[in-house]
């Protein structure tokens, strides 16, 4: 695996972590009943690495979906969603595309060659 590609997937296994850990913070505070399946079944899965591709999947209850949109209430009045699902996978999104479009300088490649060498 070359330098580029290391860095195409230490970025989205960052990323997709750090979404897990805030979407999961989110969740708790958002949802009073818990049976554990919407946190339990959250699953994230990185693969590529060859240059400049990657893969990021992230699996979860359909469900998850549902509770983030808007609704009506009984008195017919919108309700808003609980804000548990877009927020954050489109956050990671777009930090994802930041770090791989300015984070990967010459210079940053360079240490890293040079690191795998010292090992």
């Amino acid at each position: 695996m070359d330098v580029r590609g290391a860095f195409v997937r230490k970025v989205l296994q960052e990323e997709t972590e750090r979404m897990l850990e805030r979407q999961e913070a989110a969740i708790s505070a958002a949802l009073s009943r818990r049976s554990g399946t919407l946190l339990s079944s959250r699953r994230v899965s990185v693969s590529g690495g060859g240059d400049m591709d990657g893969t990021a999947v992230f699996s979860h209850p359909i469900y998850e979906r549902f509770l983030d949109m808007r609704r009506m209430g009984k008195d017919g009045r919108r309700r808003k969603g609980r804000k548990i699902h877009n927020r954050f996978v489109f956050g990671a999104y777009a930090s994802i595309a930041k770090n791989l479009m300015y984070g990967l300088t010459e210079e940053v490649a360079r240490g890293l060659r040079e690191n795998w060498k010292g090992q």
